[in-house]
């Protein structure tokens, strides 16, 4: 997750919520400027505790369900991809990425910059052990790398023998997520689905907006007619669907 999109979704989630505080203590008849201040704190409450939790997700690298289906794509595409077509994607990346540590190719499926040495390696497969031997013989001064999809519980305890850096397919994708970096197109992407089409459509990030305004007309309704209750309700329901598509929903 990007930091300008966990800000944006904070900020939308404290209107949001003080917004729906606010028609709330209005219905209770509280005056308006104690009906404001109030759901301005309710609004700054839910926000900390919904940024500590994102915060914290962020920090170890917990994949929410659309992360986790993208994620798997991801890997799916760069198995299917040729050797030439891995390179080629990933010293682009590094390119956009470290600019300064001028990144090239070395070989087939073989990256280096100035300082690092990467080797990357997806495939159905775990990386073996007698892969990692074959990559501690390459004799470089610079810190080793390998990206990889998955790796055998004995091929990581040699590379963190021999000191090689492991990232694997968690690691990979969020690097190219936050770099704005994952493929366009992915090979053999299932075009299956009119369910599961609908269901993402349905739960995309952009329908956050069209809840939100049901949602606020339906709280400025709730001001005007003599049985708000109802319109209250069904406006809190869109406000939490819209907080919710917005956060965890597909981008």
């Amino acid at each position: 997750m990007k930091k300008f999109a966990l800000y944006s979704d904070l900020i939308f989630s404290f209107f949001v919520t003080a917004i729906l505080g606010l028609c709330f203590f209005r219905y209770l008849k509280i005056v308006f400027v104690l009906s404001l201040l109030l759901s301005v704190l309710c609004g700054g409450l839910v926000t900390l505790a919904l940024a500590a939790y994102l915060f914290s997700k962020r920090k170890h690298l917990f994949l929410k369900g659309s992360d986790e289906a993208q994620k798997e794509k991801l890997l799916f595409h760069l198995a299917l991809s040729s050797d030439e077509a891995k390179t080629a994607y990933f010293l682009a990346f590094l390119k956009k990425q470290f600019p300064a540590e001028n990144p090239r190719r070395f070989s087939k499926l073989r990256l280096q910059t100035d300082t690092r040495f990467f080797f990357l390696r997806f495939s159905f497969s775990p990386v073996s052990a007698d892969e990692v031997a074959a990559m501690a013989r390459l004799k470089t001064s610079k810190q080793k790398q390998l990206l990889c999809d998955t790796i055998e519980e004995a091929a990581l305890a040699l590379c963190r023998r021999l000191g090689i850096e492991v990232k694997t397919g968690n690691d990979v994708y969020v690097a190219l997520k936050e770099a704005e970096f994952l493929p366009e197109r992915y090979l053999g992407e299932d075009c299956k689905a009119a369910k599961k089409k609908k269901f993402t459509l349905w739960f995309s990030k952009r329908n956050a907006k069209r809840f939100l305004v049901g949602a606020t007309m339906l709280f400025l309704l709730s001001q005007l007619t003599p049985f708000p209750f109802y319109y209250l309700l069904w406006g809190g329901i869109l406000a939490l669907a819209a907080v919710f598509t917005r956060i965890f929903g597909y981008a």
